[in-house]
């Protein structure tokens, strides 16, 4: 394996290759108790299918079942039991509220739920419809542990059949849910475009994200292990103690990895790690880190690409000669450019948004996904992103954030009369004009900021982190609107506070 080879027709076909190119080999690490643990490929797809037998038992064999919890073993044998089983998962974030729980199940339909200790308060708490069958993953674990007997056959679906839902933010505001059939779920695990050799993947990412999942099944079809980490807060433990030659990390992540190399010397070796490959995916970064890696001889390769176009996107190895590219499209992707906007097409590509077929059809036509970035072309076929058609903020850590969702949750509160959410110096900023009464007095408008701080504060605590606000600036004027009452977001964002 490692070789490209045929397309699988669907996620059964792949995960019967895996095994077979994986027995006998070791295919995961873990750390338990400062113990590196190991786990090889018979242990794992046995898991699988005992697993797989127990979402039959359960009644939801070709149903959609959700998966929420931190990165794990569990999580990842769940998902893969889900797609041996011949069920759709559903991926969720882990840190998502009730509410937003609970409107995903409806919005996807959602017939089960496979849950670990983290996000068991959430489902357990939230008022779910009573026909939703929730197992946390201790509960599976008996089911592992009782599932035993004939060996269950993995189950072969169409390839145009629903595989995989997973949810992204909209221009829009609202979450949406992006549809992947079978084979175009398996053609993105199989033909992601990593050519670079690797021995093993820390797996960083979270796995309810298209790059964190499909990251970890592709370095498998490659060959590699998968060094699985659990808390961040133990990044630079995973990276000594597991020793990963390779991670897939966002900027803000690589500019730590940067300073940390750069306080271990000139050597890397220094800190212990063996650290040879980075992929960096989401929002730029400066050059200056790029060099500093490069020093120590690991080599930065810049990840394009989108969730609504799948697993196959962009994978440049990084230059400072041209450190802003995000370099040529690979050979299994078309792309164009129409009105500055860059399009993709591959085999890779989203069926659409999961209910949404008027959103879907603004961005997909004809195979064809429009990625709402503003692009250009050098005369060498080097490619450039220039800015956002939309307003979707990009954090430096890799998240995508909606302003709307944001504007949405504050405008319950009577004090906001106008609210713009924006970033400024990579911090998620509300830019407000209060609510004052008619006769207000310097006071009495400091009295309702302060009511507005607390407000805020009140939301942040609602949402993750990455949600939060961490600035706000207040407008003594009405912004300025559109003919038809719409504010311009622009002016509000660019405006001085007054």
């Amino acid at each position: 394996m490692g070789e490209k080879t045929a397309i699988p027709e669907n996620m059964g076909q792949t995960m019967e290759l895996l095994e077979r190119a994986l027995a006998g080999r070791r295919v995961f690490r873990y750390m338990e108790e400062l113990q590196v643990k190991e786990v090889f490929a018979e242990e794992f797809f046995g898991k699988i299918k005992r697993r797989a037998r127990g979402i039959i038992r359960k009644g939801l064999q070709g149903k959609h079942i959700g998966i929420m919890g931190n990165n794990s073993l569990e999580w990842m044998a769940s998902l893969c039991a889900v797609f041996w089983s011949g069920s759709v998962a559903v991926l969720l974030d882990k840190e998502m509220d009730g509410e937003t729980l609970r409107d995903k199940v409806q919005k996807v339909e959602i017939r089960g739920i496979l849950y670990d200790d983290f996000a068991a308060k959430t489902v357990q708490d939230t008022e779910l419809p009573h026909s939703l069958v929730k197992i946390s993953f201790s509960e599976l674990q008996k089911e592992d542990e009782n599932c035993h007997g004939e060996e269950l056959s993995c189950a072969k679906r169409k390839g145009e059949e629903l595989a995989c839902v997973f949810f992204t933010s909209g221009t829009t505001g609202e979450s949406k849910g992006v549809m992947m059939s079978e084979q175009g779920l398996a053609a993105g695990i199989c033909h992601q475009v990593n050519d670079q050799r690797f021995q093993a993947l820390l797996a960083v990412l979270p796995f309810h994200h298209l790059s964190g999942f499909s990251s970890v099944l592709n370095a498998l079809y490659l060959g590699a292990e998968v060094c699985i980490a659990e808390d961040m807060k133990y990044f630079y433990r995973y990276l000594e103690c597991m020793k990963p030659d390779y991670v897939f990390v966002v900027p803000s992540m690589l500019r730590m990895l940067a300073r940390k190399l750069k306080k271990g010397g000139p050597n890397g070796n220094l800190l212990g790690w063996n650290l040879k490959m980075i992929n960096c995916g989401g929002a730029s970064f400066c050059p200056e880190f790029l060099q500093m890696l490069l020093e120590h001889k690991i080599k930065v390769f810049q990840g394009y690409g989108a969730s609504e176009a799948g697993a196959i996107g962009f994978m440049w190895e990084m230059t400072l000669d041209r450190p802003d590219t995000i370099g040529k499209p690979p050979k299994d992707m078309e792309v164009k450019i129409e009105n500055g906007e860059l399009c993709l097409r591959s085999p890779s590509v989203m069926m659409g948004y999961y209910g949404e077929k008027e959103e879907t059809e603004k961005v997909l036509c004809q195979g064809w996904y429009a990625t709402g970035d503003l692009c250009r072309m050098d005369g060498e076929g080097y490619l450039y992103l220039t800015g956002r058609r939309n307003n979707l903020i990009i954090l430096a850590n890799g998240e995508n954030v909606s302003p709307e969702e944001i504007e949405k949750k504050l405008y319950q509160y009577e004090d906001i009369q106008e609210v713009v959410a924006g970033a400024e110096e990579n911090l998620i900023t509300g830019v407000i004009f209060p609510r004052y009464p008619e006769k207000c007095s310097p006071q009495e408008k400091e009295e309702i900021k302060d009511r507005i701080r607390r407000e805020v504060e009140e939301y942040n605590q609602s949402v993750p982190v990455y949600k939060q606000i961490k600035k706000i600036r207040f407008l003594e004027e009405a912004p300025e609107k559109t003919a038809i009452g719409k504010l311009i977001r622009r002016k509000v964002l660019e405006g001085e506070e007054k």
